[in-house]
């Protein structure tokens, strides 16, 4: 008698006398007969002793007959996998199996379970992972367009990164009645569309008629937070966008890409007709913007430097703001020589003075700047200016016991004996300083005292 030859009780009974799956799966691939009997009866073994392992394989696989086969024999249909802690809800969205997601929620799978033990619900997870056909199936079984979280609505998520695009989603959630102004943190999804670069879902909200006059924290409007991604600029100006709008400091759009370093947004902006010379309501104007991000970002300026455009374009190299320090006094410290002689290159005043009296001179002193000095000095500055309390930049070297710079100033003619409005010296200065090191101060004053004319 051959094992066929069986009735199907006597090969179901040998089915279960099987501890694994693979010889059950064998067993009903020998003939159709046996595929018939047996495979009903693997779907319930998977279940029964693999948590319906099957249903989570073919969430994953995009296999409807395996999902259909496995849930009508009992599956658990928000069971989680061993592994991942998925549902297999969350793992047909994942896939972008929608035939799967359809299935899974006409069984009563729900929609609000989370994944793998994150934030994330099946409609948060087709938003993030832009799977608009999942998110339409979803949408369609009754989950609300409008859910929010700590990440603000469903259209916040989807315009919150330029690095995904999803605007196919975004779209979908439209549709479907997501509420285009909602608010999270102060802000529409079309602010934080035009903050993160999504100029695609920028253009989704806009065409759906979000606003566009719309303000956000310290009063920017969508063109301040759009200058990050010059694509979205240029889709907010063919908008109607206004390229001179203040925000409550006062500042353009220029002045924001100027101090964010984006210099292919400026140069579109400057195309555009925006005034290179605005002036904040501290009177910063967009090149002193660039000076300050490019002195402590990049150090010295490249070919297509923010700087070197704006001073290409025309802007004034010596405006101040209110309190008149100018790009030259913010390129001072070492390590920006570069930008310093690009200012004096375009025609930076050499001596201008801060509201204090203070000439860049003074601040190349503080921080011991001895190129950009001797740069400065070439071109005609004054050696021995005096600030508000009557220091020189004589001073400053000395207070700092900088034996080079005090060398260099007084090689520019820099007179040792000028004193300052507390009667001091600059040997003076160079006795009470901090002592970093006793000879570095020692050859100061050995420099600065009168008699050291007759001992050289």
């Amino acid at each position: 008698m051959t094992l066929l030859s069986l009735p199907n009780e006597l090969l179901l009974a040998i089915s279960e006398t099987q501890d694994y799956q693979r010889d059950i799966n064998a067993f009903a691939r020998t003939s159709r007969r046996c595929y018939t009997l047996l495979n009903p009866f693997l779907y319930t073994y998977n279940v029964r002793q693999h948590q319906g392992s099957a249903l989570h394989w073919a969430a994953s696989q995009g296999q409807l007959r395996t999902a259909q086969e496995s849930l009508r024999q009992g599956a658990q249909i928000d069971s989680r996998d061993r592994k991942t802690g998925k549902t297999p809800l969350i793992q047909s969205v994942h896939c972008d199996h929608a035939d799967i997601v359809a299935l899974l929620l006409a069984h009563g799978a729900d929609p609000h379970a989370k994944g793998d033990g994150g934030p994330n619900d099946a409609i948060r997870s087709a938003v993030i992972r832009n799977k608009a056909a999942v998110a339409r199936v979803l949408l369609d079984n009754g989950v609300d367009p409008n859910l929010t979280s700590h990440r603000g609505s469903l259209l916040h998520l989807a315009a919150e990164t330029a690095h995904n695009n999803r605007e196919a989603v975004a779209r979908v959630l439209i549709e479907k009645g997501a509420n285009i102004e909602s608010m999270e943190g102060g802000e529409t999804p079309l602010q934080v569309a035009c903050g993160s670069g999504s100029v695609e879902v920028a253009r989704c909200l806009i065409e759906s008629g979000a606003r566009l006059d719309t303000r956000g924290r310290s009063g920017s409007s969508l063109l301040h937070r759009a200058t990050n991604e010059v694509k979205t600029v240029k889709l907010l100006v063919e908008k109607g966008a206004d390229i001179e709008v203040e925000d409550e400091q006062g500042e353009t759009p220029l002045h924001r890409a100027c101090w964010n370093g984006r210099a292919e947004t400026a140069a579109f902006l400057l195309d555009q007709g925006a005034d290179i010379e605005a002036r904040s309501l501290s009177g910063k104007t967009p090149l002193l913007l660039a000076v300050l991000w490019e002195s402590t970002v990049c150090k010295q300026p490249g070919p297509a430097s923010m700087t070197t455009l704006l001073l290409e374009r025309g802007a004034n190299p010596s405006r101040g703001n209110d309190s008149n320090i100018t790009p030259l006094h913010c390129v001072t410290s070492k390590g920006t020589t570069g930008l310093f002689k690009l200012l004096l290159q375009y025609g930076a005043d050499v001596e201008p003075k801060t509201r204090l009296g203070s000439t860049p001179l003074h601040s190349l002193a503080d921080f011991g700047s001895l190129e950009s000095a001797r740069h400065l000095l070439q071109k005609g500055a004054d050696a021995q200016p005096r600030n508000g309390e009557g220091n020189t930049p004589l001073h400053l070297a000395a207070r700092r016991s900088d034996a080079e710079f005090v060398g260099l100033l007084l090689e520019a003619g820099a007179d040792r004996l000028v004193k300052n409005h507390k009667g001091q010296l600059p040997v003076h200065l160079a006795s009470e300083g901090a002592r970093k090191s006793e000879e570095r101060q020692r050859k100061v004053i050995d420099l600065l005292e009168p008699q050291s004319d007759h001992q050289h």
